[in-house]
């Protein structure tokens, strides 16, 4: 692709400092108008280089890697919803009477 924009450019430059000598008119004695409007045709394909390699750079340049965050923290269960797990647990039969005591008094005194 660098070739074909090399191309182009020449191209250009070569329209351009045409077209200029052509509606330049007549060379003068000093022609400053021929170099005039070479340094116009050169200025305009540098800018156009200039460009072209910015964006092939660009172009090849890694795409910035997302910030990872840490996991948010999980919400706690409230208190009502502990004192019913707690029941189903006891309900079930997974934990013994003196378990659901203990767990309920412990649920309640951190209120």
């Amino acid at each position: 692709m660098s070739e074909r924009n090399e191309s182009l450019l020449r191209w250009a430059a070569c329209a351009a400092s045409t077209s200029l000598l052509l509606f330049a008119g007549p060379a003068q004695a000093n022609d400053a108008g021929a170099f005039i409007g070479g340094m116009v045709t050169m200025k305009v394909v540098n800018n156009m280089e200039r460009r072209t390699q910015a964006e092939e750079a660009q172009a090849y340049r890694p795409a910035p890697q997302p910030v990872h965050q840490a996991p948010a923290q999980p919400a706690r269960p409230s208190k009502e919803s502990q004192l019913q797990d707690l029941d189903r647990l006891a309900a079930g039969g997974y934990i013994t009477p003196q378990e659901y005591k203990d767990r309920r008094k412990a649920i309640l005194d951190s209120m």
